[in-house]
C-alpha cells in the first residue's frame, strides 16, 4: 500500500503543477476583470462560458473520458490507432452537423457574440479530447505542461486585446480561442505524433460501439451536471439580471479553488484507481485515501470562506456585499468532489451507466429548489440549492457503491462534517473580524499539519 500512495502523491504533484499552475492563473484573472469591465458584461461573459462549458460534452459525447479510459489499459500501438481514429472520426461528424446547425440558428435567435461562441465550442473540445490523448500517450508531464501554456497564453491575449485593444469582453472570448489553438500546435509541432496515428483505415465498427457505450452514460452524467450547475444562473438572469449573475461569478471562482483542487486528485486517483481496484486490499486503501481527502477540503472551504470575508479588499466593494454566499458554495464544491471520488468507482468497472441514476435525479431535484428558493432569497437560494443538491448526490453515490466497493468512513470524516457545521454557523451568525481571523489561522494552520503530515508519501 505504501508503493501505492507514493505514485499517488507523485500523480497529485504532477496535476497540481498543471492544474494550479494554469487555472490558478485563470482564477486569479476574473478578479481583476471585475475593477475593468461592468458587472453586467462580466455576469454575461460568465454565463455564456458556463453555456458553452455545458454543451462540450454534447459536442464531444463526453469521448474525453473515453480516450483516458480505453488508452490508459492497452499498450497495443494498434488497438490505439483504432481509438484515436474512431473517436476523431465520431468527432468530425459531429463538427460537420454542428457547422450545418450554428448556420441555421442565427435566423431563429440573436445572440450577442454568437461567432465567438460558436468558435469557442469547437476549440473547446477539440482541445478536451486532444489534451486527454496527451495525458495517455505521451505523460502527465506533458499534460501538465499544455495546462500552464494555455493558461499563460490566455493572460496574455486576455490582457492584450481587453487593456491595449479595449475590447472588452471580446478580448475574454478571443483570448481564450487563441490561446488553446497555439497550445495545441505547439505540442504537435514538438511532438509530431497525433496526426500520425490518425487514418480511415482505422476506423472499425466494434470501436465506434464501443466507445459510444463507454461514452453516452459519461455524457448524460456531464449534462446532468451542466443543468445542476448552470440552471440556477438562468433563473437569477431572469429575476435579479445580468449583474447578479457577476457577482455570483465572482463568489465562484473563489469557490473553484476547491474544484481546482478536486480535478487535481480526480485526475491523479483515476488513474492509480483504475490500476488498483482489483487488489485484495482495494476497499481499504480506497477508504484511507477518501478519508484523508475528505479532512483536506473541509479544512479548504473553512480557510477560503472566512479568509474572504477576512481580506475584503482582493475584490470590489460592489461584489463583497454578496461575500456571505462564499461558505455554502464552497461547502457544495467540497461534496461535488466527494461525489467524483465516487464517480472512479463506477469507471474502474465500466459500470458508468449506474452513474445516471444520481445526477439525472439530482438534475430534476436542482431546477426545483433553484426557482423556489431564488424567488425568496436570491443569491442565497441558488447556492442553497445547489449545496443541497450537492450533498444528495453525494449521498446517493455513497450507497451505491457499498455493492461495488465499500468505502468505509472514519471518524476523521465525521469530526470534518462536525467541524464544517460548527464553522457554518459561526459564518452565519456572527461576524467578528477578531474571531474570522482566530478561525482562520486555526483551520490554516491545521491545514498545514495536515500536508506536511502527506508530504512523507511523496519521498
Amino acid at each position: 500500500m505504501e508503493s501505492r500512495n507514493k505514485k499517488l502523491a507523485s500523480d497529485i504533484v504532477i496535476y497540481g503543477i498543471g492544474n494550479i499552475g494554469s487555472r490558478l492563473l485563470v482564477f486569479m484573472l476574473f478578479p481583476v476583470f471585475s475593477f475593468f469591465v461592468e458587472s453586467g458584461e462580466l455576469g454575461y461573459y460568465d454565463l455564456a462560458l458556463n453555456t458553452i462549458l455545458l454543451l462540450i460534452p454534447v459536442v464531444t459525447l463526453q469521448m474525453r473520458e473515453a480516450t483516458f479510459r480505453l488508452l490508459i489499459e492497452s499498450k497495443d500501438e494498434s488497438y490505439r490507432k483504432n481509438i484515436l481514429s474512431t473517436i476523431m472520426f465520431i468527432e468530425g461528424c459531429i463538427f460537420a452537423l454542428l457547422l450545418i446547425i450554428s448556420f441555421i440558428t442565427p435566423h431563429f435567435f440573436s445572440i450577442r457574440y454568437y461567432i465567438l461562441i460558436v468558435l469557442s465550442i469547437f476549440t473547446y473540445g477539440f482541445y478536451e479530447l486532444f489534451i486527454q490523448y496527451i495525458r495517455v500517450v505521451y505523460s502527465a508531464k506533458n499534460y501538465a505542461l499544455i495546462g500552464i501554456i494555455t493558461a499563460f497564453l490566455t493572460a496574455a491575449f486576455a490582457f492584450s486585446l481587453l487593456f491595449l485593444f479595449d475590447m472588452g469582453i471580446e478580448g475574454l472570448f478571443i483570448g481564450n480561442i487563441a490561446a488553446r489553438i497555439t497550445a495545441m500546435l505547439f505540442i504537435e509541432i514538438r511532438k509530431g505524433k497525433f496526426l500520425k496515428l490518425l487514418s480511415f483505415c482505422n476506423i472499425k465498427r466494434e470501436h465506434i460501439n464501443e466507445v459510444i457505450r463507454y461514452s453516452f452514460p459519461m455524457l448524460v452524467t456531464a449534462l446532468a451536471f451542466g443543468i445542476v450547475s448552470t440552471c440556477g444562473k438562468y433563473i437569477i438572469n431572469h429575476y435579479l439580471g445580468e449583474q447578479y449573475n457577476g457577482y455570483l461569478g465572482l463568489t465562484e471562482k473563489f469557490s473553484s479553488i476547491i474544484i481546482i483542487i478536486g480535478i487535481t486528485f480526480y485526475q491523479a486517483w483515476q488513474e492509480t484507481a483504475v490500476k488498483n481496484y482489483r487488489e485484495k486490499d482495494s476497499n481499504i486503501f480506497f477508504s484511507n485515501v477518501f478519508n484523508e481527502y475528505a479532512v483536506l477540503l473541509s479544512l479548504l472551504v473553512i480557510c477560503i470562506s472566512f479568509g474572504l470575508r477576512s481580506f475584503p479588499f482582493v475584490i470590489p466593494e460592489e461584489y463583497y456585499q454578496h461575500v456571505n454566499i462564499i461558505f455554502i458554495y464552497c461547502l457544495g464544491s467540497a461534496f461535488y468532489c466527494f461525489a467524483m471520488f465516487l464517480e472512479i468507482t463506477f469507471q474502474c468497472t465500466k459500470q458508468t451507466s449506474r452513474i445516471l441514476y444520481s445526477i439525472v435525479s439530482c438534475a430534476i431535484i436542482t431546477p426545483v429548489l433553484s426557482f423556489f428558493l431564488i424567488k425568496h432569497y436570491g443569491l442565497m437560494g441558488n447556492v442553497t440549492a445547489l449545496c443541497i443538491s450537492l450533498v444528495y448526490l453525494f449521498v446517493f453515490r455513497y450507497f451505491q457503491t457499498l455493492r461495488i466497493l465499500p468505502i468505509k468512513l472514519s471518524k476523521g470524516f465525521y469530526l470534518s462534517m462536525l467541524l464544517l457545521g460548527v464553522s457554518g454557523t459561526i459564518f452565519h451568525t456572527l461576524q467578528n473580524k477578531y474571531l474570522d481571523y482566530s478561525i482562520l489561522f486555526v483551520a490554516g494552520s491545521l491545514l498545514l499539519y495536515f500536508l506536511s503530515r502527506a508530504r512523507k508519501h511523496i519521498r
